[in-house]
């Protein structure tokens, strides 16, 4: 079985790199301002900031490792564009200065268009930013309302934040679409779906369970068809709408993937990879390949997120 790999020092959960760069890291397609020597700040466990300067930046990768919390979480993540002209999968993740607060988001835009990117990389980024402080709802529904802007584009998404003590101490999932979350729980060797999918096919399974009883095969090439069909959106999004899941503690290997992945990979094939490598961002890596294995053309997206620090919680 895998073994989740644990933290036990402060100073070894959060190791930091700053550099040099031009772009605001928590919305890649924007352009800082020109004429100062901007510079990112980054950790493995997500976290992100810029500066005015590398030395400005190194100041803030210090006080990250300094004041960041213990309990920490290690997300990896991948992408690739598949047969498509244009890559309208996006990842957002959010991580607080003091490590407190945690978010990750995985965006499907719906079309092959800049602008369906550009949906999907808003509602990403404005998803994980909210839902580490407010919650994994909160955060799908802020996502809805930067999207008024575009109003021709829109995209699917799950959004997920660990949950308080308080709660369950677990995983807190919401979605719409037909973006999934799936936790591995390595006791069992399973990995778990925690969303259903917001699909015309995923309703047709349901409606027509009973009178297919007999012939489920059937049933399921019957419906397959049309689950390229969503029934709700991030740009649609209501608090009615809204799918949304919770698990407790102990948390497990978390993965969030674009249908580019879980369509063409099998679900025992995901339970492989998250089974067999211990890295998340090799995880990630290895299930966007294993979406053109099995002969995706969709962009596919995996994110993986480990919590990998001694836990706080009984």
């Amino acid at each position: 079985m895998m073994q989740i790999p644990r933290t036990t020092f402060r100073k070894q959960a959060h190791p930091t790199s700053t550099f040099s760069a031009q772009h605001d890291p928590l919305w890649p397609h924007a352009e800082l301002p020109i004429g100062l020597n901007w510079a990112h700040a980054a950790c493995r466990c997500g976290w992100t900031d810029y500066a005015e300067s590398l030395h400005d930046a190194r100041v803030l990768a210090r006080r990250h490792r300094r004041d960041a919390d213990a309990d920490v979480f290690y997300p990896g993540w991948a992408s690739h564009v598949g047969g498509r002209r244009h890559q309208a999968d996006a990842s957002g993740v959010h991580v607080s200065l003091d490590g407190a607060d945690h978010a990750w988001a995985v965006a499907d835009g719906i079309g092959d268009h800049p602008l369906s990117a550009e949906a999907a990389s808003r509602a990403a980024a404005t998803a994980a930013r909210v839902a580490a402080r407010d919650g994994a709802i909160a955060g799908l529904l802020a996502a809805a309302e930067v999207l008024t802007g575009l109003p021709s584009e829109d995209t699917v998404m799950v959004v997920a934040a660990p949950l308080p003590p308080s709660d369950g101490a677990g995983w807190d999932v919401a979605w719409v679409g037909d973006c999934r979350a799936y936790e591995y729980r390595a006791e069992t060797d399973q990995c778990v779906q925690l969303t259903v999918d917001h699909t015309r096919g995923q309703e047709l399974r349901v409606a027509l369970a009973d009178s297919y009883k007999d012939r489920s095969d059937e049933l399921e090439a019957y419906a397959r068809r049309s689950d390229n069909i969503v029934t709700s959106s991030v740009g649609t999004a209501t608090s009615r709408t809204v799918g949304h899941a919770t698990t407790r503690w102990p948390r497990q290997r978390l993965i969030l993937t674009s249908d580019g992945v879980h369509k063409p990979v099998p679900l025992r094939s995901i339970t492989r990879a998250a089974r067999s490598f211990s890295d998340s961002r090799a995880c990630a890596h290895k299930l966007t390949i294993a979406a053109r294995y099995f002969g995706g053309s969709d962009n596919a997206t995996a994110m993986v997120i480990d919590p990998a620090s001694e836990s706080r919680y009984p």
